[in-house]
């Protein structure tokens, strides 16, 4: 797939409602950036009156620094998921096969129970599953600063250089797998009937071979989103023409699913004919009888 094609494609179908899905991409990332930002002035309120030193900060003996952590981390869950499950069908109906002309609102598909279940049911996973593929980084990370903190000899030196070898390999991994689930949102509105945990699941499976288009839209649209102004235009961009590009991936498997279901029907067809030797034998047979 080419980018520069995927890309001016999906600006022909920002063409005259860039205003109205800017505000519909902006949304998520407003959400998250919210609970962030109100999190931090917790933080930064506990430093004015003296309630903690910032080294507390890294530690979280605070039972007032981990509440404001929980708590926003619960809010951003509510809040973003469900945002960003909307936006992705939105963006599905201007970037389907066959657009529709006259799009469901945005807050009566905000507004239903679905939405709610299937989203924070899909960012619980993807959560679960992004620091269960965390934990070896973190584990070879810290067994990796420790050899380093002594005095290295030749096989704590072969250790250490182990497990720094292995960190970088874990965070890797870590990183294929999240770029992996940034397709949950969009494949959670194209398979409705498909559960949040199976569709965590096939998002792995879906986005195998495919992670380089997401990387190769980010590098494009990442100068732009580094500034303030270009920021909403570049995140509607690239989530648009990343809608745009699940869509073609969801061809390509139905096509490839196709063309091997007739496979498998032109094979059985053949097999079920008589050998031309064998139709011989049978009549030689009818004959003598």
């Amino acid at each position: 797939m080419k980018i520069s094609e995927l890309i001016r494609y999906s600006r022909g179908l920002l063409s005259g409602r860039r205003a109205r899905t800017m505000m519909i991409c902006i949304l998520p990332l407003g959400a998250e950036l919210f609970f962030r930002f109100a999190e931090a002035a917790v933080y930064s309120l506990l430093l004015y009156f003296g309630s903690m030193e910032p080294i507390m900060l890294f530690g979280g003996d605070s039972p007032v620094q981990l509440s404001a952590s929980a708590a926003s981390g619960i809010l951003r869950l509510l809040t973003a998921a469900p945002l960003m499950y909307a936006a992705a069908y939105r963006l599905y109906g201007m970037t389907a096969e066959v657009p529709q002309k006259r799009c469901e609102s945005f807050s009566r598909i905000l507004l239903r129970k679905c939405t709610f279940k299937r989203s924070i049911s899909a960012a619980m996973w993807t959560k679960a599953a992004g620091l269960l593929a965390l934990s070896p980084a973190v584990f070879f990370g810290t067994a990796a600063y420790g050899l380093m903190g002594e005095r290295l000899g030749p096989s704590e030196a072969f250790l250490a250089a182990n497990a720094v070898f292995l960190t970088g390999v874990s965070v890797l991994m870590w990183l294929s797998l999240k770029v992996s689930f940034s397709a949950v949102p969009y494949l959670l509105v194209r398979f409705p009937k498909l559960t949040a945990f199976r569709t965590v699941l096939y998002s792995v499976r879906f986005m195998k071979g495919r992670k380089r288009v997401p990387l190769k839209l980010l590098a494009v649209y990442l100068p732009q989103m580094l500034t303030i102004i270009g920021l909403p235009y570049a995140l509607t961009k690239l989530m648009t023409a990343f809608s745009l590009s699940i869509d073609i991936f969801i061809k390509e498997d139905e096509y490839l699913e196709t063309d091997r279901a007739f496979g498998r029907h032109r094979r059985s067809n053949n097999s079920g004919k008589i050998p031309f030797r064998k139709k011989r034998r049978i009549k030689a047979a009818a004959d003598k009888a």
